[in-house]
């Protein structure tokens, strides 16, 4: 019986934006009742409130909308606008800089000195020794190249990280927008068109 209960309060909210309608036009009945003689007076008035009540509506949902995608409000805008007036502006001064610098390049060039051999046994152990030696170096390489491939790694774990915050971000406010700021504007456009409505008949 609750989730019945629940499940129809929601499906009823889903059309708020046309239910909300059902109480204004209570209270403009009502109204009439109190001033029978007013007819046409409370249809004006009725109708004028709820244009300007609308429209405003609307307007406070695209503002809502500009600051959700562009950081912005209408009062931010009218504020650019007016300082953007061409007798206002100041003349910005150009200052130039010049700075010199150097930078050098280092670079670490492995030598390896060959020794003179004249035994067998000296050749030997000269070739032990360089094998040796290019063994170290070969590992030297692997581990700078471990070390740059976990850096590159980590950058781009963290560059897909914050794309997916972001992403993520954009689709909640996609999602806000299409939903509750659609039905935010339809709510003030139907305020808007019944508040015309009964002034056309006032």
């Amino acid at each position: 019986m609750m989730r019945s209960l629940s499940a129809l309060v929601f499906w009823l909210h889903r059309a708020w934006p046309v239910l909300a309608l059902v109480p204004i036009a209570f209270v403009h009945a009502g109204a009439h009742q109190l001033f029978p003689a007013e007819t046409v007076m409370v249809n004006k008035v009725t109708g004028t409130i709820l244009q300007v009540v609308g429209g405003l509506i609307v307007l406070y949902s695209v503002n809502a909308n500009l600051g959700l995608f562009r950081e912005q409000h209408f009062g931010s805008i009218i504020i650019g606008w007016l300082r953007s007036f061409p007798l206002f502006r100041k003349r910005k001064k150009v200052t130039a800089s010049f700075a010199s610098g150097g930078a050098g390049t280092f670079s670490s060039i492995r030598s390896s000195s060959r020794r003179a051999t004249n035994t067998v046994e000296e050749k030997i152990a000269e070739l032990e020794r360089r094998l040796d030696e290019f063994r170290l170096h070969v590992n030297e390489d692997i581990q700078a190249a471990n070390a740059r491939i976990a850096q590159v790694h980590t950058v781009l774990s963290k560059a897909v990280a914050t794309n997916t915050a972001t992403l993520n971000q954009l689709s909640s406010r996609l999602e806000l927008v299409t939903i509750g700021g659609f039905k935010q504007q339809a709510f003030g456009v139907l305020l808007a068109v019944y508040g015309a409505f009964i002034s056309v008949f006032a």
